[in-house]
């Protein structure tokens, strides 16, 4: 007796090891995707942080440079405020003042501010001996740690036309650039005595009379202000 066997015909469905094949297949295929898409997260972000530091460094290079033109302003414009070897702008008036013009001659060069009484008290003083001693001794009058009007003052004492010079400090915290190269500490007047050749000899802090200043003139220089 014959028994008739139905052939199993091979199953189409996978076995759980090739669909757990396929899965990691489709898994592993996204994955470099992902792996490219991190990369390009991270270039991007240091893309964004060197343009971040280039930008920062500029702006600490020009606040630096706005820095040394605002408060070097004086340097830019062709003016030293160096103790031996001054140029400063005149005062309400085009050109400038130099030391080294007055090479040859001693010079006394008195600091002014208008808020300051005793510069007033001796303005006149300087006038006066400064005309009588022109061609002898240069006498040049600089406005300095001004806070009002310095200008109003020199010309009330009609500086600009007894002396030798008239300039106006630059540089500095306050315009006293060449105030604080000689030593000034805020205090006014200041008066700085030099010899024929630019160099300094002293610098007398407080104001003069007229005894007092032809008796200095003299001591200083061995020279006698006519009366």
């Amino acid at each position: 007796m014959s028994t008739n066997r139905r052939a199993r015909r091979p199953s189409h469905t996978l076995p759980p090891a090739t669909a757990s094949a396929r899965t990691n297949a489709s898994s592993s295929s996204k994955r470099p995707s992902a792996q490219r898409s991190t990369k390009k997260s991270a270039a991007q972000r240091r893309r964004a942080r060197n343009r971040f530091l280039a930008s920062a460094l500029g702006a600490i290079v020009l606040a630096g440079a706005l820095s040394l033109a605002l408060f070097d302003r004086p340097s830019s414009a062709g003016y030293v405020t160096t103790s031996q070897n001054w140029i400063l702008p005149r005062l309400d008036a085009s050109g400038h003042v130099s030391l080294a013009s007055f090479h040859g001659r001693p010079v006394v060069v008195n600091f002014f501010a208008s808020w300051c009484t005793v510069c007033a008290g001796e303005l006149p003083v300087f006038a006066a001996d400064a005309a009588a001693l022109k061609g002898t001794v240069a006498v040049v009058e600089v406005n300095a740690l001004e806070t009002g009007n310095g200008s109003a003052l020199a010309a009330q004492y009609h500086l600009a036309s007894h002396v030798s010079a008239v300039a106006r400090d630059v540089g500095g915290s306050q315009g006293d650039g060449l105030y604080q190269s000689l030593g000034g500490t805020g205090t006014m007047p200041m008066t700085a005595f030099y010899d024929a050749s630019g160099h300094l000899i002293t610098t007398h802090v407080g104001g003069f009379d007229a005894a007092s200043l032809a008796q200095a003139i003299h001591q200083i220089y061995g020279v006698t202000v006519p009366a």
